[in-house]
């Protein structure tokens, strides 16, 4: 094992007191185009926060999970990519980390045609709520326009094709 390697010389490149559970570890090595840590760790290169959990026993493996629904992913309380401390983390599945992402408002669902699925442009979706302002039902929309109900009175209530 590499001098450079150890559990030691990755801890003594995390700022912050780690007696303190309270304060953010910061990676002070390299990081990676989304701001995560990055470290060399034997031959393969993984992000900072996943080695971090790895050496306290939080995860089996420093390697990224494969399976998108085991719940290995780890997610920051903190919300900061760099932080490797391990009382910031929860565990949680591909699914759990982009609901977290978008509870946080730190990713935002497309809406409107630039959503993959959308089946009407912002236009239409204007006409519809333009149609049933002068009375056209819900169920007559959805038969015109070639979509449920439910897409309709989603359109009308401005929850999907806001920017219309």
């Amino acid at each position: 094992m590499s001098a450079k390697q150890t559990a030691e010389s990755f801890w003594g490149r995390v700022s912050g007191d780690r007696r303190e559970r309270n304060g953010c570890w910061e990676w002070r090595g390299a990081r990676n185009s989304t701001g995560y840590g990055s470290v060399a760790w034997h031959g393969k290169v993984y992000t900072a926060h996943r080695v971090a959990a790895w050496l306290t026993g939080l995860v089996e493996s420093p390697s990224a999970p494969t399976n998108s629904r085991d719940k290995t992913h780890i997610l920051h309380k903190c919300d900061n990519r760099a932080c490797c401390n391990p009382s910031h983390f929860f565990l949680g599945s591909f699914t759990d980390n982009m609901r977290d992402a978008y509870i946080k408002k730190r990713k935002s669902q497309p809406k409107g045609e630039t959503h993959t699925n959308a089946k009407l442009t912002n236009k239409q979706a204007a006409k519809i709520r333009q149609l049933y302002d002068i009375g056209m039902t819900q169920t007559v929309l959805a038969n015109k326009f070639g979509i449920s109900q439910r897409a309709i009175s989603l359109i009308i209530r401005k929850e999907t094709y806001t920017c219309s």
